[in-house]
């Protein structure tokens, strides 16, 4: 019995050591191979990468040179600025009158207190303002091609029945063209309204549209 349990000792002996053997195997002590490694040599980097990497990147190429763009059509509020000239000194704005006058064959015209130049920057603003339809616009000849509707309203709130009349007369074509002419004479301007054979007009629509320049233009000045 003894002599079993001897055996059985001796056994389990043999077998926790090949066990350890065994996990030391599998788990080397690494100890002695960091006493014995040399250091590493520094890492040497290339000449383009030493140093401050930014300064190395390469200049990009300068943008190409543009053509100016055509100048924008004027707008209400970008009209552009009048430069006084010798023929066109400068003026001051609340001197400026604007007044109502009649013409040949009972048509009316307005004459605005003011050299050409400023007169020009004056209607063009007005019937900007006026959502009126320019067509063609040449400033050395002092002249605007227009279309004109005189029943056009602008829109305002009302009832239902309102918006529908105003939006089924929106389809109606009445508009009719005109030249709105400007001339100067003594530091003054006198704007026309011609028909398409350039010929002062005195219907129903030249008046209003004349009507219509003059109370916009004496509003702009008023403020």
């Amino acid at each position: 019995m003894k002599t079993k349990i001897r055996l059985f000792v001796i056994a389990a002996v043999l077998v926790d050591v090949s066990a350890c053997t065994t996990i030391k195997n599998l788990f080397p002590d690494k100890e002695k191979d960091y006493q014995f490694t040399t250091e590493i040599p520094p890492l040497i980097l290339p000449p383009d990468l030493a140093g401050d990497a930014s300064a190395k990147l390469p200049t990009p190429p300068a943008a190409p040179a543009t053509t100016p763009s055509a100048p924008a059509a004027e707008s209400v509020d970008e009209v552009p600025a009048y430069t006084p000239t010798e023929t066109a000194p400068a003026i001051d704005r609340n001197l400026i009158q604007v007044e109502l006058i009649d013409a040949e064959s009972g048509a009316k015209r307005l004459r605005i207190s003011a050299p050409s130049e400023i007169a020009w920057r004056m209607v063009g603003k007005a019937l900007s303002r006026k959502s009126i339809e320019v067509t063609n616009r040449n400033q050395d000849d002092r002249v605007f091609d227009v279309q004109y509707d005189q029943s056009k309203q602008d829109v305002k709130d009302g009832s239902v029945w309102d918006e529908l009349v105003f939006m089924f007369k929106g389809f109606e074509a009445n508009e009719q063209a005109f030249t709105v002419k400007l001339q100067e004479s003594n530091q003054q301007t006198d704007v026309m309204i011609l028909d398409k054979d350039q010929k002062p007009v005195s219907d129903d629509a030249s008046l209003s549209l004349t009507m219509l320049l003059y109370d916009t233009l004496k509003a702009d000045l008023a403020k």
